[in-house]
């Protein structure tokens, strides 16, 4: 304790002496949850904060509390007076907050094909055999396009139309004899991953020509999703993969639910069907922090040791047609665009999905500690709009279908007056959030163009001492906006930092992008002593990047980019005092600085490099986190060979 710090400190408590005033005690009221009893502790804290004199804590005890829809903290559960609401494992217990049933009733079709009855009207993306999660029948069904079928009119006056014209209706495919055709078409999805980004198309029907098969699109957002440009653009003469039809059951690992018929299958890995414990989510979602409006936030609610795992997800969602696809990263696209152009929109067009874990109209919300499994949702945890003084320390991500934490919206770019000197309440603005000493594994298995972290707008938001490894596409981006745009620059986001942190072995599935990726104007940001390895590129201030400063990283990647400035419309960025293994870059920013880098090509780094590596990741307090061996790398949808395709 400094000099000044303890004599205010004894001058108080000398003070409430002197007048008798008691000092502030650290009492807490316990409310006990048990699985089944959640309902009833809610209950009681409800009546509880409306008094609150002190912390209360929800000791929750060890159990599966079995979700059948998201649960719902709105204002009246929020910490008041001061005081925190705490959601906390009991000492030596683990609580799972769970979207998941678990299938039996278990029959054997033949060899390892079993099925079990599940009733359920909504396509079913994931399920957990044994804790293994299993995949989408059909992946290795690897199909070569021959062209577009069909035309959709956008007439311009549709909800989710930004002016009229025309879209590609379907895709033709050779008949063969493997690809067949299926019994339940609108259950089949069409994939296609195309430099660095990813399209889901659900389908609606598929019909035989002779000897051409056609896919036709689910409607409207099959037009929304062939809309796009760049690299969303579809090419229909292009590598797909059809997946989630019963006629693809053929491999190990692999199931398929039947909805019309209401019967699960599954492809036995080996294991035996009347013991294993078999998990299919239900609940799209576990938890909405949510408060009404920037004058009725949710706020002062901590959650501790819970182990969240097993949702949904149903895709995007348009007028009853679903997909997933944008021009990068969680922009998905949810908007028919003429020209493909999205940026004239203002983001206008695009969406974020909701995750696992909802906040927005949010204050003083943490997340310590807990457990991210088996989820598969686009995030786990989703800082959506108007979210403050939020951290997020300590936690443990593996096997997710899609990404850890995603910060803020890409419609945030018009936030404010236009100044960046808003109020820090302003609408949406998510601002003051850690993110700090988590480890992520395995993340991204399904939506493989999002990155493991990432921001949009966003103001004074930290990304640091975190650990992540093994990405299909990225590891951390922050920013959004384009210097090629042809809008003006946001003003939104500012003073953010990516320091401390341990990250490699990313883009194992899509190309581009950079083990940390960066876009926009973002004054006073920091990127300082991380551990970066294994990547493409790996510091990628993208087109229209600026504000940043770059400082003392170690870059460890022989033959690869380490620093990407492709643009002239890259600017005000300094790269100072770097220690790279390969002083390979591309430096075409405008005023752009790269000063003092260390270059060891063919030699160990050296002490002050060492030490930076040694401090990246998590921090001491936190180690224990960290498993005593490294988690086994999951490929839900594994990269096949060119002698595996359908030609």
């Amino acid at each position: 304790m400094n000099k000044i710090m303890k004599r205010n400190y004894l001058s108080t408590a000398l003070l409430c002496i002197a007048l008798a005033i008691p000092t502030k005690t650290f009492a807490q009221k316990i409310i006990e949850a048990t699985p089944g009893s959640l309902e009833k502790a809610l209950a009681t804290l409800k009546k509880a904060v409306k008094k609150q004199q002190e912390d209360i804590i929800v000791r929750m005890h060890g159990g599966t509390y079995t979700l059948q829809k998201p649960l719902l903290l709105n204002e009246t559960y929020s910490g008041r007076n001061g005081y925190r609401v705490i959601f906390r494992a009991a000492e030596g217990e683990t609580p799972i907050i769970s979207g998941g049933v678990q299938i039996t009733g278990w029959k054997r079709i033949s060899g390892n094909l079993y099925q079990a009855p599940f009733h359920s009207d909504k396509k079913l993306r994931t399920l957990l055999v044994n804790g293994e999660r299993a995949r989408m029948a059909g992946a290795k069904h690897r199909i070569i396009g021959q062209g577009s079928e069909g035309i959709v009119e956008v007439k311009g006056n549709e909800p989710w139309a930004f002016g009229s014209g025309k879209s590609v209706d379907g895709i033709k495919f050779l008949a063969n004899e493997e690809l067949t055709m299926f019994h339940n078409p609108e259950d089949v999805e069409l994939v296609q991953n195309k430099v660095w980004t990813e399209k889901i198309f659900c389908l609606r029907d598929i019909n035989k020509w002779g000897d051409t098969i056609v896919a036709q699109f689910q409607q409207p957002y099959g037009a929304i999703l062939n809309s796009l440009a760049w690299a969303g653009k579809v090419n229909y003469h292009g590598e797909f993969y059809f997946r989630n039809a019963y006629e693809l059951l053929d491999e190990p690992g692999e199931f398929y639910y039947d909805r019309s018929a209401q019967v699960l299958y599954y492809y036995s890995r080996g294991e035996d069907m009347q013991k294993a414990e078999v998990i299919a989510p239900v609940s799209e979602g576990l938890l909405r922090i949510e408060g009404t409006s920037l004058n009725s936030r949710v706020t002062n609610l901590s959650f501790e040791g819970i182990t969240f795992s097993h949702d949904a997800w149903s895709l995007m969602n348009i007028e009853g047609s679903h997909g997933f696809g944008g021009i990068q990263s969680l922009g998905l696209a949810v908007k028919y665009i003429p020209d493909g152009n999205w940026h004239p929109t203002h983001y206008n067009s695009c969406d974020v999905p909701t995750g696992s874990i909802e906040v927005q109209n949010a204050t003083g919300i943490r997340f310590i500690r807990n457990k991210f499994i088996h989820l598969g949702s686009a995030i786990a945890i989703n800082l959506v709009n108007d979210v403050s003084a939020t951290d997020i320390t300590g936690n443990f991500f593996n096997d997710l279908l899609g990404n850890a934490v995603s910060v803020g919206h890409p419609q945030h770019y018009e936030i404010g007056d236009g100044t960046g000197k808003y109020p820090a309440n302003v609408e949406g603005v998510c601002h003051h959030i850690y993110i700090t000493n988590n480890y992520v594994r395995n993340v991204c298995l399904d939506f493989r163009q999002v990155e493991a972290m990432l921001g949009f707008f966003v103001e004074d938001v930290h990304y640091d001492h975190n650990d992540i490894e093994g990405t299909p596409y990225g590891a951390i981006a922050l920013g959004w906006w384009w210097g090629n745009a042809k809008t003006p620059e946001s003003e939104v986001a500012k003073n953010n930092s990516i320091n401390y942190n341990r990250v490699g072995k990313t883009h194992l599935v899509l190309n581009d992008g950079g083990i940390i990726y960066l876009l926009g104007k973002q004054p006073g940001s920091v990127i300082k002593r991380n551990y970066l390895y294994e990547g493409p590129r790996c510091i990628y201030p993208d087109d229209g990047s600026s504000g940043w400063f770059i400082e003392e990283n170690v870059i460890n990647s022989l033959f690869q980019l380490w620093y990407h400035l492709a643009s002239d419309r890259n600017y005000n960025i300094t790269a100072r005092r770097n220690f790279v293994k390969d002083n390979y870059l591309v430096n075409n920013g405008r005023g752009t600085k790269i000063e003092d880098t260390q270059v060891f090509r063919n030699c160990d780094f050296n002490e002050e490099a060492k030490s930076i590596m040694s401090e990246a990741g998590i921090e001491k307090e936190y180690k224990d986190i960290i498993p005593e061996k490294e988690p086994k790398s999951i490929h839900v949808y594994p990269k096949f060979p060119k002698e595996k395709w359908i030609l």
